[in-house]
């Protein structure tokens, strides 16, 4: 699986050189606005990542099956 992480960072240049290019030939407008929606996303990205972290000592108990049922994760202090 780590294999396969590797190889799509690896091809992450070439698929943001070949949107670039792609985007060049349609128009300056439209550009901007894929930039516009990829910077909305990454911030939208990071910001959810943010609201969802448990806090500094908290351990977290992955889900587990108990008598048929599913518990859910939780953190523990």
């Amino acid at each position: 699986m780590l294999r396969l992480a590797e190889f799509g960072l690896f091809l992450v240049p070439f698929g943001l050189f070949l949107a670039w290019l792609l985007l060049e030939r349609v128009g300056p407008k439209i550009a901007i606005f894929a930039g516009v929606v990829f910077v909305v996303m990454a911030g939208a990205t990071i910001l959810y990542g943010l609201e969802r972290r448990l806090d500094l000592g908290v351990v977290y108990i992955p889900a587990t099956m108990q008598d048929g049922q599913i518990t859910q994760g939780h953190g523990v202090r």
